[in-house]
């Protein structure tokens, strides 16, 4: 049987949660055995995230000083009015 399961298979899952309370069934694991609920949602949270992150250097030192002049003005601005 290939990775994933079969419709057949998959639909007998769910038709079995339903049959033994669906959500309130969870609810009802999750508040008597927590660790039994924690072990499913591992398993159900991915274990790996792929990102892709495109960032842009940064001169941290001239963006500071950039920063400053700013509130600088800021602060000329507002003791004008």
């Amino acid at each position: 049987m290939p990775n994933r399961l079969k419709p057949k298979i998959l639909g007998g899952i769910f038709e079995a949660f339903e049959g033994v309370g669906g959500v309130d069934y969870l609810i009802e694991i999750a508040r008597k055995d927590p660790p039994t609920f924690c072990r499913l949602l591992a398993k159900l949270i991915p274990q790996q995230i792929e990102a892709n992150i495109n960032t842009t250097n940064v001169n941290l030192g001239e963006a500071m000083a950039i920063a400053d002049k700013r509130a600088e003005q800021l602060q000329l601005e507002r003791s004008k009015e």
